[in-house]
């Protein structure tokens, strides 16, 4: 009877737990479901506004439409090859249109929220530049583990103006140019690593990652950059703090530590003298520190140190891997820097630093970057739709699209840039490696780059702070490699070092190259990080 007795209990206590979580099970499951049927009903209300949309269910949304769009592509593909699997497949998923629409709805709730892809130039200006909408929580949840958002590309309204206005001269023109002699020495450390991994006697060298060595290559500039530099970039900083990190960079004592180091050095030092004052002259009106501008101040840094180079890194692997591809291109390169920089091509880090002008004396070489970029494009920017926001179908969208307006409250709003980069209503022959669409000066060319239609580094007021450096490091990485180095791709031998045999069976592919963008809900890089070999060139 006791055993009975405590089982009888047992099943009792099992109950009591089981009652309460089935009651939280119970409402969690009706609070998904009701989310989930506003989420369908809101796409159903857009086919009710005679908007066009992919083919929509109920119940499982763009589920079935995205899975089957994108079952296609490797398992590893980066989410922005869906943007480009929608406009090469419109007709079968828009066949009441007559044309690639200028925006897609999607609906793959549960897995994102609600979104709206651009899919044209002139309506991503229309949400970037005409009127900036703020950031999606989506983009700007990557940073906060780095900066709990406290940074510039995660601030709203007036804070982000006075930061933007703040820093912006640290990243002019003029700034950046000054720092060309320092930028060459990490370049050419970049260059001695590629002689590292070359063959003797002209021959080939052994495969490495080349995603590998131009990220070490971004993160070295980057932090050059701001070491050398931070008293423009931390002109924002009280000016005690100023003068106490002068007096910390002097220190021997303090020597190799960060930027970052140094101004948490510094602020800590500043609120424990201002705690000492306040103490001391009981004056309760003694300025403090402000801990949220400290927060703030070290999420800059941390994402200009931090969050930039991984971008930078594909950007370089990119523009090589296409290089390697068109060498006709590469040929048209070599001859202009054989011509600004002279024939020594070992001798261009030294003919930079004397005249560090020549280097806004290379058109073409600046005109491939660009190419480049509109070719592999980076993630876009993504920002948070508004009530009474709407998008307007641009003229010419086709019947549907066409002057209407396209709601943006409670969707995100997706720059497709990369799709608009391939568009070939506005980009003529846009499959192909083109950079001399970039030196055109005749709008009535059909080559000329339309307006609004370049966007690697967004645009409007929130486009990238950091692309004049992004310039300058391309632009020199080219000029100390191209005409010392071949490189190119070396799969076979990728194989051969990782085990892996030739078994017939296709290795996964995008556009039939085993180069493709990786990734998840970080920006793109290169698949295996772009294996290649070197050989050191023969004059």
């Amino acid at each position: 009877m006791w055993l009975l007795g405590l089982q009888d209990d047992d099943s009792s206590l099992l109950t009591r737990f089981l009652r309460p979580s089935g009651i939280v099970l119970a409402v969690l499951l009706m609070h998904a479901f009701r989310k989930g049927y506003q989420v369908r009903k809101k796409f159903q209300a857009l086919k009710d506004e005679g908007i066009p949309i992919m083919k929509h269910s109920m119940i499982l949304g763009h589920l079935e439409v995205v899975g089957k769009l994108v079952s296609s592509l490797p398992s590893d593909a980066h989410g922005d090859y869906m943007m480009m699997k929608i406009r090469e497949n419109w007709r079968e998923l828009f066949p009441q249109c007559t044309k690639c629409p200028p925006v897609a709805y999607i609906d793959t709730w549960p897995f994102t929220p609600p979104m709206v892809i651009s899919l044209n130039a002139n309506v991503s200006s229309q949400f970037t530049q005409e009127h900036s909408l703020p950031k999606a929580h989506e983009q700007k949840h990557v940073l906060y583990p780095l900066t709990k958002n406290q940074d510039l590309s995660s601030m709203e309204g007036a804070k982000w103006r006075a930061w933007r206005k703040s820093l912006s001269p640290g990243f002019s023109v003029q700034t950046i140019t000054s720092r060309i002699p320092d930028i060459v020495e990490e370049v050419e450390d970049f260059a001695k690593v590629l002689k590292s991994k070359a063959g003797k006697d002209g021959e080939w060298g052994d495969v490495f990652s080349f995603e590998t060595a131009t990220t070490n290559l971004a993160l070295d500039v980057i932090i050059r950059f701001f070491l050398d530099n931070y008293r423009t970039l931390a002109n924002t900083l009280t000016p005690a703090v100023q003068r106490r990190m002068d007096a910390l960079q002097k220190d021997r004592s303090v020597k190799g530590k960060t930027l970052v180091d140094l101004i948490v050095q510094a602020l800590d030092a500043e609120k424990a003298e201002q705690k000492v004052m306040t103490q001391d002259n009981n004056d309760h009106q003694a300025a403090e520190l402000d801990a949220n501008f400290v927060t703030m101040a070290i999420g800059q840094i941390n994402t200009f140190l931090f969050a930039g180079f991984d971008t930078t890194a594909a950007t370089l692997s990119w523009l090589f891997r296409l290089l390697c591809q068109y060498p006709e291109v590469l040929a048209k390169l070599r001859e202009e820097h054989d011509t600004v920089l002279g024939p020594d091509a070992w001798g261009a880090a030294d003919v930079l630093r004397r005249d560090p002008q020549l280097l806004n004396q290379l058109p073409y070489t600046l005109a491939v970057l660009r190419e480049s970029m509109r070719y592999h494009t980076n993630v876009g920017s993504m920002r948070r739709g508004e009530p009474g926001f709407f998008l307007v179908g641009p003229p010419g969208s086709g019947p549907g699209f066409e002057g209407k307006n396209l709601p943006t409250d409670g969707f995100i709003v997706w720059d497709g840039n990369f799709a608009a980069h391939h568009d070939p209503e506005l980009w003529h022959r846009p499959g192909e490696f083109l950079p001399e669409r970039f030196l055109i000066t005749d709008p009535q060319d059909p080559l000329f780059p339309p307006p609004n239609g370049w966007r690697s580094f967004s645009a409007g007021p929130r486009n990238c702070i950091g692309q004049n450096l992004v310039y300058l490091e391309a632009k020199l990485a080219m000029a100390l490699v191209v005409r010392c180095f071949d490189i190119e791709c070396a799969w076979e031998k990728w194989d051969l070092k990782n085990g892996i045999h030739d078994s017939g069976k296709v290795p996964p592919m995008v556009w039939g190259d085993r180069c493709y963008q990786v990734g998840t809900d970080s920006p793109p890089r290169v698949k295996d990080g772009m294996p290649v070999h070197v050989r050191i060139r023969t004059q």
